[in-house]
């Protein structure tokens, strides 16, 4: 206890008057959910870059006026604040301030996806370059980012660990979410993406390794890589490596926050290791997701409630305490009370599993002796990415429909359709269109005067379906154009045929 009490004493009196002041940072920091047509929507990215703004602002100084932070950036509004940062720094900058740049959005190895544009990766590090600045770190949360640090003049470090001798500090860095051919994934549990969280998390505190109050770039990213490459290891999209490439020289390290100097802090003064969680008592939003060593931790937070879970071997404990706007809160063992474990499911774009949807159908006829028919459907859908951007999903429908003729009052029809299919699903924040092909078969019996006789027909044709909804229970829209073969008295005949269907939706 002893040790304890000084390790947290030696936290909490954590000072900047020895040391020089701190460099002047610039940032630009770029949030696109939306990406091309054929790149399934983003959910957090927008969420992330603002985060980011946040966390440098409270603890790695930056100022609002030398921050650039556009958010469902296309390439033109990023080109105009690109301009806007470059005058600035070229009027203020001195050789001894840094620059950060963080993008959070879909990419190709060679292009961003902003909006519907394309922004060539080598703009965004040709601006990183030509910066009058000491130092420049870039973060890039994207697929297939690791392609970005193709760069002359920047060496790849393939460890998990950043080894460099390097205040005095000159050069660039570029850190990537994934290497050259892996996609970066997101989480619905973390509200964010997995290498954007856990770099969040590290430079909050989580990854001062050394407990001074400071967050290096080495520490940070040594968190990130081995909390992103543990939290994706079992995703269908699989593990994701952040890359990390860099051209620095000089003696030190690079500090890119101080959570002890932020306005409000949370410390964490548990003595054992442990898995620990820290959610937004607001809006459920997970603060961090990490693994804590012995001793205590500080985290820099913003002010308000937060629930703390810790997981022991057999065991959950939690508390809920409040942050204030100026100073810290001590969360102490003693504090801790029982708690009741809380699964969390991780669901980004590539987590989703499946649904199933049960509704009213309706049908136009399948000759011109009988009218339209209604009755009830089924539709399962799962996630299969066969040809990912093109082909991931597949879908089995069963719809059961009954008729009339219009022509002998007494003669009824009764059809069963067997539909299976596979397309492409386009996912929105709050809904969903699954559109693609499929075929299958109709089979019908019909009644009249105690007799009856029966028929089948092949199927093909065209389906969509819309699901809108919150969370997993959704209104279920679905249409589908064709034709089949059908016996007719007067032989074999293609005939075109329709159906819709309206109904709930359960996503699983």
């Amino acid at each position: 206890m002893m040790l304890l009490s000084l390790l947290t004493a030696a936290l909490l009196s954590q000072s900047p008057a020895d040391d020089a002041p701190p460099p002047r940072r610039y940032a630009l920091l770029i949030g696109a959910n939306q990406g091309l047509s054929a790149d399934e929507p983003l959910r957090f990215a927008d969420a992330d870059a603002r985060r980011m703004f946040t966390l440098f602002r409270d603890a790695g100084g930056l100022l609002p006026e030398d921050a650039q932070v556009v958010l469902g950036a296309d390439a033109s509004r990023v080109k105009a604040a690109l301009g806007t940062l470059r005058e600035r720094m070229a009027r203020d900058a001195t050789p001894g301030d840094q620059l950060l740049v963080y993008v959070s959005s879909h990419a190709d190895g060679e292009a961003l996806h902003l909006s519907g544009t394309r922004l060539p990766v080598k703009e965004l590090v040709s601006f990183m370059e030509a910066s009058p600045v000491g130092v420049a770190v870039m973060f890039i949360d994207s697929c297939r980012s690791g392609a970005a640090t193709r760069v002359k003049g920047l060496e790849p470090v393939e460890e998990r660990l950043v080894q460099w001798a390097t205040p005095a500090i000159k050069g660039r860095v570029i850190v990537t979410s994934s290497s050259a051919d892996e996609a970066s994934q997101e989480a619905d549990d973390l509200q964010g993406s997995f290498f954007t969280h856990h770099l969040l998390a590290g430079l909050r505190g989580a990854g001062d390794l050394n407990r001074d109050g400071r967050v290096t770039l080495q520490e940070s990213y040594a968190y990130a890589y081995g909390r992103t490459v543990e939290s994706t290891l079992l995703t269908r999209a699989g593990t994701q490596h952040p890359n990390f490439h860099f051209d620095l020289k000089g003696q030190g390290e690079l500090v890119l926050t101080e959570p002890v100097l932020a306005p409000s802090r949370l410390l964490i003064t548990v003595p054992e290791p442990g898995e620990w969680v820290v959610a937004s008592e607001q809006d459920g939003m997970v603060m961090g997701v990490f693994s804590k060593g012995s001793g205590p931790v500080m985290l820099a937070l913003p002010p308000g409630g937060y629930r703390l879970r810790s997981r022991r071997e057999a065991s959950w404990l939690e508390l809920r305490v409040a942050v204030p706007e100026k100073g810290h809160v001590l969360v102490d063992e003693s504090l801790l009370r029982e708690g009741t474990l809380v699964a969390m499911q991780a669901k980004g774009a590539s987590g989703w599993r499946g649904a199933l949807h049960l509704g009213g159908a309706f049908a136009t006829r399948t000759a011109s002796n009988f009218g339209s028919s209604v009755g009830g459907q089924l539709q399962a859908l799962f996630n299969a990415p066969i040809q990912p951007g093109l082909l991931d999903v597949v879908w089995g429908t069963v719809a059961g429909r009954a008729s009339k003729s219009v022509v002998s009052g007494g003669l009824r029809q009764t059809e069963w359709s067997l539909r299976l299919g596979m397309g492409r699903r386009f996912q929105g924040q709050w809904s969903a269109l699954t559109l693609g092909p499929e075929l299958g078969a109709l089979y019908f019996r019909q009644r009249e005067a105690g007799t009856s006789s029966t028929g089948t027909a092949p199927y093909g044709g065209v389906s969509a379906s819309a699901w809108l909804g919150v969370e997993r229970v959704s209104l279920v829209v679905t249409g589908s154009v064709g034709g089949a073969v059908m016996p007719l008295p007067q032989g074999n005949a293609l005939r075109a045929l329709a159906s819709a269907g309206i109904g709930l939706g359960w996503n699983f």
